[in-house]
């Protein structure tokens, strides 16, 4: 039997992106989980977001998607294309998890949930054309999986990801992540991880956990110190809650995660209106001081992005204005997009009667308004503008040196660098977007903010 996996691209509209550097970590991953099971199967893994995908071009008994919400129509089309063919499609990942009978519409068969408890039973039956029209997965254990290089990519690129936990017990309201993988914190063996990363063969590694710091802050300072211990020459980056280096085993998990090589961390600062925070259910995972956990962490040697979401309800326009102002105070960067309340996600029911009508799933990409405000000033229009002008605010060169040269030494020379790539890469993927949206008519929004409200409003 020949499988065929597929990775949509993320680019808006289906559109490949030249931003993204790291494979998607489901490829090489069920890769990996039907080789161990079935290595008579012969595979294809097929990056859409660098390749040139073409339906005609499928040379395969059964083609399978993951697919992120941004990324769910562009799947549906391609594999109505392939079925047409008389090619078995499979669709799983987050989206057809909270919305399987939308995506059995589209799909022979759809997989709900995580995929190892029942991968098998999918290849068996697809094999003998027995395919049920959904298999649900449940949440087994981490031990086992231990990551190899499948030699499968076609593509290359400039850095590799690894994976130590899955779960999250923080109930923020916005979050789709926990609805997937559950509320209880699941970890792989330590040493497989460190197997993980001592085997790869890229220097810069992505850590793809929802929240890096784990919630057990012990098994954390653990496995930084094996790292430490017995990887040399490779750095990571990965993102974390800003709960966790306040712990007063703070300092020794800071300590050792800069000598297991963290170079940047993306925390999730959510918001800077207590409303919106309070709305996200997300204090929890914030800490009493959220402002000196920021300045501990890069105390460290490691650098600081704060995610932010805008444009909640319970906001203004001068918000756009106050993430700049805080950046600039605490002298960190930020990756800003626009709140988007994800199908299967409490948000998504508490914003249900507000959202604006046909809106295609491919809008949910973190950069459109989709729903009404009640502020008249905060159109869906006003909204996406504000969120471009903080943009390129935030990333000009002075920004982006200044945030560079406030890392400690601790972390010189690669957390310095990273952050220059880092940040580099989020002004290039912004202007990209940008440019798209805009076209010639940059100047039209990119003044000070006072002009820009004033356009605006």
């Amino acid at each position: 039997m020949k499988l065929t996996i597929i990775s949509p691209p993320f680019g808006k509209g289906g559109t490949k992106s030249d931003s993204m550097q790291m494979a998607p970590p489901i490829l090489e991953y069920l890769a990996i989980l039907t080789q161990n099971i079935r290595p008579d199967i012969k595979i294809e893994l097929i990056d859409a977001n660098k390749e040139d995908f073409c339906v005609e071009k499928i040379n395969a008994d059964v083609v399978a998607f993951s697919t992120l919400t941004p990324q769910a129509l562009w799947v549906y089309a391609k594999a109505d294309e392939i079925r047409k063919k008389g090619i078995k499609v499979i669709i799983g990942g987050m989206h057809v998890t909270v919305l399987p009978e939308e995506g059995k519409q589209h799909a022979d068969s759809i997989v709900i949930g995580e995929a190892e408890s029942v991968w098998q039973s999918v290849l068996k039956d697809a094999e003998d054309n027995k395919l049920l029209p959904f298999y649900k997965g449940e949440r087994l254990s981490l031990d086992g999986f231990v990551k190899r290089d499948t030699g499968l990519l076609k593509s290359s690129y400039r850095f590799d990801s690894f994976f130590t936990a899955r779960g999250c017990p923080y109930k923020c309201t916005f979050c789709s992540v926990r609805k997937f993988f559950g509320d209880t914190m699941r970890h792989r063996p330590i040493a497989e991880v460190v197997h993980d990363v001592a085997a790869s063969p890229k220097r810069m590694l992505m850590n793809i956990d929802d929240n890096i710091w784990g919630i057990n802050i012990n098994r954390s300072i653990e496995l930084y110190k094996e790292l430490s211990k017995n990887v040399k020459g490779k750095w990571w980056f990965g993102q974390g809650d800003l709960l966790s280096p306040q712990h007063k085993k703070g300092d020794e998990l800071l300590k050792w995660a800069n000598k297991s090589g963290l170079t940047t961390v993306m925390v999730g600062w959510e918001s800077d209106n207590p409303a919106s925070l309070e709305e996200y259910n997300a204090k929890t995972k914030q800490g009493k001081n959220r402002v000196d956990a920021i300045k501990k962490i890069r105390g460290y040697g490691i650098d600081v992005m704060m995610f932010i979401m805008v444009g909640s309800r319970s906001e203004d326009l001068d918000e756009y204005k106050k993430i700049l102002e805080l950046c600039d105070k605490l002298n960190v960067s930020a990756h800003p997009v626009m709140l988007t309340p994800f199908p299967g996600t409490e948000l998504y029911e508490q914003y249900r009667e507000y959202l604006v009508p046909n809106m295609g799933w491919d809008r949910f990409d973190g950069n459109t308004a989709l729903f009404y405000h009640g502020d008249k000033d905060m159109t869906p229009s006003n909204r996406e503008m504000a969120l471009l002008w903080l943009r390129d605010k935030l990333f000009t060169w002075q920004r982006i040196l200044k945030c560079i040269t406030k890392i400690s030494l601790k972390g010189f020379p690669m957390a310095h660098f990273n952050s220059l790539m880092v940040q580099w890469a989020h002004k290039r993927a912004f202007k990209e977007y940008a440019d798209n949206v805009l076209g010639g008519k940059k100047g039209v929004i990119f003044g000070d903010f006072d002009d820009l409200k004033r356009r605006l409003c």
